[in-house]
Parts: C-alpha cells; sequence; structure tokens
C-alpha cells in the first residue's frame, strides 16, 4: 500500500494540484488504511473514524486548516472508491473488510 500512497500523493499534488483541505481529506483515508491494524464493517463508519481522527491531528497541531463535515465525506467516499478500484485486489479487499469489521467490533467493546 505505500507504493500506491506515494503515487496517489504525486498525483494530488503534482497533477491534479487540489487545495490543501482536499489533499488532507483524501490523505486522511490512506492514512487510516496505513496504519489501522483492524478496520470497520461499513465505510460510513471508517469515514467518520478518519475524520475524527483528522480533526484531532490538525488541533493537537495547532493548524489553521478547517474542514468541513460534509466536503470530508465527499472526499473521503471518493477516494474509498479510487483505492477500491485502482488499489486493492479482491483478496486484498477481503482482508480491508474483514479488518474494518475488527476495527468496529473493537471500538464497541472498548465503548462497552
Amino acid at each position: 500500500m505505500g507504493k500506491e500512497r506515494t503515487k496517489r500523493e504525486y498525483d494530488l499534488r503534482v497533477l491534479n494540484l487540489v487545495g490543501e483541505s482536499e489533499y488532507a481529506s483524501r490523505m486522511a483515508v490512506w492514512n487510516n488504511l496505513s496504519f489501522a491494524n483492524d478496520a470497520m464493517d461499513e465505510v460510513k463508519d471508517f469515514i467518520d473514524n478518519a475524520f475524527n481522527k483528522l480533526q484531532a491531528e490538525l488541533k493537537e497541531a495547532r493548524s489553521e486548516l478547517s474542514i468541513d463535515y460534509n466536503e470530508f465525506v465527499t472526499t473521503a467516499t471518493e477516494e474509498v472508491n479510487y483505492i477500491r478500484g485502482n488499489v486493492a485486489d479482491s483478496t486484498t479487499q477481503y482482508f480491508w473488510y474483514v479488518a474494518i469489521a475488527l476495527m468496529v467490533a473493537g471500538t464497541v467493546a472498548i465503548c462497552i
């Protein structure tokens, strides 16, 4: 996934020249995929968690960048679809679905 992430960063920054908030939104999805040892069973939950993590990171860094939730959901959904269509093969997709389900189950277990 590291090689694909680097390629996507280059694509977004150099070829598409996206804005800072869109870039941060799309990379938040990759960051959560890269560092998650579990995953969630619904894309919406994954996107919500990625948004919350991004907001916390921006707050900790005292960044002036602000990202609208609806904009984040739109770009994150597009990025997830990009990853599904262009990066992950079916075996990898099944792995991530299981990982997502485990992460949701772990999160629920922690909250209870």
